[in-house]
């Protein structure tokens, strides 16, 4: 069955447009058309050690003191949630562990701020929104976004039925934690995820973990290595080109499982500040390893075919900003099955 993930309100036509994207590492907010303003996100990956419950207070005051009156928000939020009932149930960057059970974010905006009008998607879908609208063609079936940035999870969209399916939580595609494929050494797959598990692809291959992966590999310099990456991967420095193959592979094989189970999926996008910050290597690695031959299940695949259909997107071509206002208008419907 379908369940609508936008409620109308009678009066939206006549409120002020307030777009939020709340991230692991940054809270934009953009009213109308100016340009957003930028805050430090109260979240665990800024702030490591400080209570979950005083972050999820902080954020609420936040948007409540920066919100105009009687605004209509379309929020893009960093965490796996039910976007129907407006729940979080958790967010590593956001809060690590915590907290214990699941937030009613709508629920707790709107008793802060009676007078606003709150739609919460989640970002990656809020991403997948901006992705299709900016890249996907009337005979494209299925459409995959993945975002590689502080925290690592993808959506799907039937485009045929202009719909992305989630199960009965409101979920699909936490990939981020999963266990990571990986052919590293031990250490590396030993890391720690900040929801609290090991080995998680979030915990190999997304943004925060590129130190951790560098110091369990023996890399000089692991702390200043977001820095220095992209000079030494241009230098074509051993140790930076062992440190991307390692990062990008769990992606990569996440990229053949998805073509391996569903032929439909006509269309891939790779997005989120991680993998957009490191551009052209990272997009030609991920090539790279997609492209392998390894059994007669990939006897069509090379480097043309493995960039068949797989876009690694630039800065600035996903807005889940946007993504957040359009899925709000009904661009896309979330149905719960």
């Amino acid at each position: 069955m379908s369940t609508p993930s936008v409620t109308q309100d009678r009066d939206d036509r006549l409120r002020t447009q307030v777009a939020v994207d709340l991230g692991g590492t940054w809270l934009r907010i953009r009213t109308g058309q100016g340009e957003p303003v930028r805050l430090p996100a109260p979240s665990i990956l800024n702030r490591p050690g400080e209570d979950p419950a005083v972050l999820l207070d902080q954020l609420i005051e936040k948007l409540a003191d920066a919100v105009p009156a009687h605004a209509r928000v379309a929020m893009s939020c960093g965490a796996a949630m039910d976007e129907a009932e407006g729940v979080l149930h958790g967010s590593g960057p956001l809060w690590g562990g915590g907290p214990d059970r699941p937030v009613p974010l709508r629920a707790l905006l709107t008793a802060r701020r009676p007078d606003v009008s709150w739609h919460l998607f989640n970002d990656v879908t809020a991403g997948l929104a901006s992705f299709v609208e900016r890249f996907a063609h009337p005979q494209h079936r299925r459409a995959v976004y993945i975002t590689v940035s502080s925290g690592i999870a993808l959506r799907t969209a039937d485009l045929t039925e202009r719909s992305v399916p989630v199960d009965a939580h409101g979920m699909q595609g936490e990939v981020g934690h999963l266990p990571a494929v990986s052919t590293a050494p031990a250490a590396v797959r030993a890391l720690t995820c900040p929801c609290g598990g090991t080995g998680h692809v979030a915990a190999l291959a997304a943004g925060p973990a590129l130190p951790h992966v560098a110091t369990a590999l023996g890399i000089e310099d692991p702390e200043g290595i977001r820095d220095s990456l992209p000079a030494r991967l241009r230098a074509g420095e051993r140790a930076a080109r062992l440190l991307l193959t390692t990062v990008v592979e769990p992606i990569a094989e996440i990229v053949r499982t998805l073509r391996c189970l569903d032929p439909r999926i006509d269309l891939i996008g790779i997005g989120g500040g991680y993998a957009e910050g490191l551009g052209d290597p990272y997009r030609t690695e991920l090539v790279r390893q997609i492209s392998e031959i390894r059994s007669y299940a990939d006897r069509d695949t090379g480097a043309d075919e493995a960039a068949q259909g797989l876009r690694l997107c630039r800065p600035g071509e996903v807005d889940p900003m946007a993504g957040a206002v359009a899925l709000s208008h009904g661009s896309l419907t979330i149905t719960k099955h």
